[in-house]
Formats: C-alpha cells, sequence, structure tokens
C-alpha cells in the first residue's frame, strides 16, 4: 500500500511540479528578455526598467498571496469534491483582485515620480523609470485575471494552462520589445517606454488566453460568467482566516524585497543593474524550486482535504529531502553560472564585478531558500497553517535581516555581496522554524466547513 501511495505521490510531483518549472522558466526569459534588450541601451535603461517594476513587483506578489490563499482552501475543498463552494471562491477572489489593481494602477498614473524617489536619487532613472511606470499601469488589470485565474487552477491540479498563457506572453513581449524599443518595422524607437508597452500589450495577452481557456475549455469547474456575480458572505470569515494572513505575509515580504531596492538604489545606479543581472540567474536556478513549492502546497492540500493525516505527514517529508537536494543542484549551478551570465550584457566592468559578488551570496541563500520556500509556502501553507508562516516571515525579515541589510548597505557601505548576504538572511532562520513547526502536528488544519 505504501508503495502505491509512493508512485502516486512522485506521479503527482511531476504532474504538478514540473508544468510550474516550466511556467516559472518561461516567466524567466521574459524578464531576462527585457534585460538583455534594455541591456543594449546601457545602465540607465536596466535601471529604470527594474525599479519601474518594483510597484509590480508588489501587486503581483500581492496576487500571489491572495490566489495561493484562497488555494488553502480551494485545494481542501477539491479533496472533498465541493465544487460548489470552488466557484464561490473564485468570484471573491476576482472582485478582491480587481480593487487592488485600481489602487496599485492610480499609483503608477498618478505618483510614479514620488514611487521612484523611493527607490533613486538619479534624475535620468526618476524620468525614464516614470513613463515606463505610466504605461504598465493599465497592464495591472489584465494581470488580475489572468494571474488569479491560472494560480487558483492549481489547486485543481490543473497546470498546463499556465504554460500556453506564459508562452503566448513570452513570444508577444519580445516580439514587440524588439519592435518599440529599437524601433523596428516602421515604429518608433521609444526605449525604455517601448519596453512598457511590450509589457502591456503581453499580459493582455494572458488575460484574453486565460479567460478564454476558463470558460471554454475548463472542465472540471465549468464555471459560468454568471457565477462570478455572486458574493457569498458565509465565506468571508474564512477568507479572513486563511486568506488574509497569506496576502499579509506576501505584502510584507515582497516591501522587505523592494528594501533591497531601495538599499540597492541609494547605493548607486550600476548596483541597480548589477542587482537586475544577478537576479536573472537567480529566477533561473529557482524555477524548479517554486515549481515543487507550489506542487507542495496543492498536494499537501488536497491530501490534508481527505482526510489522510498520516499519508500528509510521510508526502510532507518527501517534499523537505527534495527540497535539500534541489536546493544543492541550485547553488552550484549559481556558482558555475556567474561568469557566462554577466557575458551577455554590455555593461561596466565594474557593474560585471559586482553582479558576480551578488551571485554568489545568492548561491549561498539559495540552499536554504529552497528548504524554507518547500517547507512554509508549500508544506505548512497546504496544511491550512498560514497564520504560522506570516509571523515567522513578519519577525524573521522585519527584526533581523532588513534592518541588518539596511545598516550594513546605507551605514557602513559594507561590500555588496555582505549586504546581499545579511538581507538574506532571513532564509536560513526559516529553516530552523519550519523543521521546528513540522515536527509536531499543530500545522495540520482542516480549514473546509
Amino acid at each position: 500500500m505504501a508503495k502505491g501511495k509512493d508512485k502516486e505521490f512522485f506521479k503527482l510531483i511531476l504532474k504538478i511540479a514540473l508544468p510550474l518549472a516550466l511556467q516559472n522558466l518561461i516567466t524567466f526569459l521574459v524578464g531576462m528578455m527585457d534585460t538583455l534588450m534594455l541591456g543594449r541601451l546601457g545602465e540607465v535603461a536596466i535601471s529604470a526598467s527594474a525599479l519601474g517594476n518594483q510597484v509590480f513587483f508588489i501587486f503581483m506578489i500581492t496576487n500571489f498571496g491572495l490566489a495561493n490563499g484562497a488555494n488553502i482552501l480551494i485545494a481542501q475543498y477539491w479533496g472533498k469534491g465541493d465544487t460548489k463552494t470552488i466557484k464561490r471562491i473564485f468570484a471573491i477572489t476576482y472582485k478582491i483582485d480587481f480593487f487592488l489593481a485600481l489602487i496599485f494602477a492610480c499609483m503608477a498614473w498618478f505618483a510614479p515620480e514620488f514611487l521612484l524617489s523611493i527607490f533613486t536619487e538619479d534624475p535620468a532613472v526618476i524620468l525614464e523609470g516614470s513613463k515606463y511606470l505610466r504605461i504598465v499601469g493599465v497592464s495591472f488589470f489584465f494581470y488580475a485575471i489572468a494571474c488569479p485565474t491560472t494560480m487558483m487552477l492549481r489547486a485543481l491540479q490543473t497546470v498546463r494552462i499556465s504554460i500556453v498563457v506564459y508562452t503566448t506572453s513570452l513570444v508577444v513581449n519580445v516580439f514587440f520589445n524588439w519592435v518599440f524599443i529599437f524601433g523596428n518595422l516602421g515604429a518608433p524607437r521609444l526605449g525604455v517606454a517601448g519596453a512598457a508597452i511590450a509589457t502591456s500589450i503581453a499580459r493582455f495577452c494572458e488575460m484574453v488566453v486565460a479567460v478564454v481557456y476558463l470558460f471554454g475549455f475548463e472542465k472540471k469547474l465549468r464555471l459560468k460568467p454568471r457565477e462570478l456575480l455572486s458574493f457569498d458572505k458565509s465565506l468571508l470569515p474564512d477568507f479572513k482566516s486563511y486568506v488574509m494572513p497569506v496576502m499579509c505575509n506576501e505584502i510584507l515580504w515582497s516591501c522587505g524585497a523592494s528594501l533591497i531596492a531601495v538599499i540597492v538604489g541609494r547605493m548607486g545606479t550600476i548596483y541597480v543593474a548589477a542587482n537586475s543581472i544577478s537576479t536573472v540567474l537567480n529566477n533561473l536556478v529557482t524555477v524548479v524550486i517554486f515549481g515543487v513549492s507550489s506542487s507542495a502546497a496543492v498536494i499537501t492540500g488536497n491530501t490534508a482535504g481527505m482526510g489522510d493525516l498520516e499519508l500528509t505527514r510521510q508526502r510532507a517529508h518527501k517534499f523537505m529531502a527534495l527540497s535539500v537536494v534541489l536546493g544543492a543542484c541550485a547553488c552550484a549551478v549559481t556558482i558555475l553560472a556567474r561568469p557566462f551570465v554577466v557575458s551577455l550584457y554590455s555593461v561596466s566592468d565594474e557593474t560585471k564585478e559586482i553582479a558576480m559578488q551578488i551571485m554568489f551570496s545568492m548561491a549561498i541563500i539559495v540552499f536554504f531558500q529552497s528548504f524554507a520556500s518547500t517547507s512554509m509556502m508549500g508544506i505548512l501553507r497546504g496544511g491550512g497553517d498560514g497564520k504560522f508562516v506570516m509571523v515567522a516571515d513578519v519577525i524573521f525579515l522585519w527584526t533581523l535581516s532588513a534592518p541588518i541589510g539596511s545598516l550594513l548597505g546605507l551605514v557602513f557601505h559594507l561590500p555588496a555581496w555582505i549586504v546581499f548576504l545579511a538581507l538574506k538572511c532571513d532564509e536560513i532562520f526559516k529553516c530552523g522554524i519550519a523543521l521546528w513547526r513540522l515536527s509536531g502536528d499543530k500545522w495540520l488544519r482542516d480549514v473546509t466547513r
């Protein structure tokens, strides 16, 4: 029996994690192509795009938090076979997300200079970044539909549509980058603004593909547009208890990540460019890690929803072991790939050297990040323990890594690799607290009604 269950477990990982890893890889390629194309225009263009994207980054992570929180409910209801309640969860999630998109879009349209001045004092970067942000603002509404659609479908073990959505985004984004950044096919040469136009078009296409699939081809829920008009108030306490902690967790985490951008921006434009280059490699080596982490949340939630708590524990242990192996591989790849990655960019030797230093720090951190992400964002959240994850994240980020990193970077002006190591040290401590939590049974919760 155990052997059969093991086979089922690994089949589920292949079914869910690999498509999600491929989706993450496609998303990585979109970011890499943006950075490479804008890199031909110099450090200011890379920095303007990177900092302009910080507002969208916070919105994106807020989306992840909302959808992942909803998935805690959806995964367990799916384990029980209750599609009626799942449809109501979809309806509430879309309404919240559209409201969030309106808030973030207004900030991007009416206060881009103020937002960018938080991250940098370079007037050239603020000017170019404001152009980018104003244009990208409209894409928030497209993303507020496409992102939760693909993410909530994960809880139903429907993941291949994500590949279609983001492959479309990659092709469209790269093509229109080529057209509008460099002025091809008779279009004006728009530089950073051209990248923003390409991004907005790509996100519109993401939305179209996601909506067409949801209402035209999805067979598990068979959701109808009119069903999204409902608002089941009886589910609001569940959103408060299980969804809001995850969303708040992600918002606070994104603010902490943005603090890195603030510190780097204050260190200088070449540091912003170096960080952008380094982030490309980090995104590449973590595509499988985050795929496994997301699958851990889905599989843990589905298994807990079926009521088999012993099997849930067994699978949690296997996920933890797998995360250690993936972390070691990601560390090795980061160290080995550093010279090749920096050689792709037309930037100064000083920028390349700083990027190499930052990548070294990332290589150390990614080992711990693999375990922390899989255990906390995957297993614990999937088991319904989102509040614990939020508290641990907030404590380690805002009382440890953020203040220490700020002190080392802005006051003592230490080398970039030390500052980055300090800013990410919370990943190390989260591994310890996750191990302690998973050693007991308090993380296993039935979140369904």
